[in-house]
């Protein structure tokens, strides 16, 4: 009888006791489950991209005309500064995001912006020094032609494509508002048309006389030319669902200033008159001229990120 008596207070006490620390303890296990939860390990997302227009990007040409049937020239050459301005660029930006830990991870990244091209351009400048035989003693004589012409505007488009690679770093994970920051090396490659370059021909006709024939010229970035640059790049996504959220960025090389060789594509006019030139020859004289990009080809975008496993 005495066992049973005092056992009662003393279960009751341990029981009161338990509730007590369960209480304690159930609140903070509650609040620590959503933190403590695993991220998703991998996030991929698509979005519209901008890029910023740029000026003062310019191909500055210079060559030596050749000088076709006949004298011998002494001094030839043709020059002009045409202008390439991009406008606004559109486009798309996609990528994947994989996480090795809560923090840090690697970044691969694609975009792909096109552009508009324009801009005012100056004379387009031709000087010929040559010997010739002119009737009626058909002895050696020095001429010279000089010429500079107004030049009409450029037009075209250039598309812009890039690889991003590097690593990552993210924060807010798991929380309805989160974002990345990045950085890594961009592989890019630039395509396109830009009309119109100047190719110039001096051709000595009967009786010495001298003819300047011109032509416009199509250009394009030589292919396989490849751009390397580091980059930064960061987003912000604010979750709409568990495994959805609307995502905004940036990505900005830090290679500000390039250069990259155009070569010939083709003419603008090629049936004009007799003396249209071959193409191989065209290619001869502006192949390799450097287009000299300027500003930073940076882009924004918006789009959705897919949280995965």
């Amino acid at each position: 009888m005495t066992g049973g008596v005092s056992s009662g207070p003393l279960v009751r006490a341990v029981a009161s006791a338990c509730a007590a620390l369960a209480a304690l303890w159930l609140p903070g296990t509650a609040l620590a489950q959503p933190g403590s939860a695993a991220p998703p390990r991998a996030e991929i997302w698509g979005a519209f991209a901008v890029g910023a227009p740029t000026s003062g990007s310019a191909i500055e040409i210079a060559y030596a005309p050749p000088f076709r049937l006949g004298g011998t020239p002494l001094e030839s050459r043709a020059n002009q500064i045409l202008a390439v301005d991009t406008g606004t660029a559109f486009g798309l930006d996609t990528g994947l995001n994989l996480f090795v830990s809560r923090v840090f991870g690697i970044q691969a990244a694609f975009s792909t912006r096109s552009a508009d091209i324009g801009g005012a351009n100056g004379d387009f400048h031709a000087f010929l020094r040559y010997i010739s035989r002119p009737p009626p003693d058909y002895q050696p004589r020095e001429g010279t032609y000089e010429r500079s012409d107004p030049w009409a505007a450029t037009a075209g488009q250039l598309r812009r494509r890039s690889v991003a690679l590097g690593g990552v770093v993210r924060w807010g994970a798991g929380r309805p508002v989160g974002g990345t920051i990045a950085g890594g090396v961009e592989i890019g490659r630039l395509t396109g048309e830009i009309e119109s370059a100047g190719y110039q021909q001096f051709v000595l006709g009967g009786h010495s006389t001298l003819f300047s024939v011109r032509h416009r010229a199509r250009l394009r970035p030589a292919a396989g030319e490849r751009l390397y640059s580091p980059y930064l790049g960061a987003d912000v996504h604010v979750a709409m669902s568990g495994r959805v959220a609307l995502a905004v960025g940036v990505r900005v090389p830090l290679t500000p200033g390039r250069s990259v060789p155009v070569e010939a594509a083709g003419l603008v006019d090629p049936s004009e008159d007799a003396w249209a030139p071959e193409l191989a020859d065209v290619k001869l004289a502006l192949d390799g001229q450097p287009l000299e990009l300027r500003g930073t080809p940076w882009h924004a975008f918006a789009g959705l990120k897919l949280f995965l496993f």
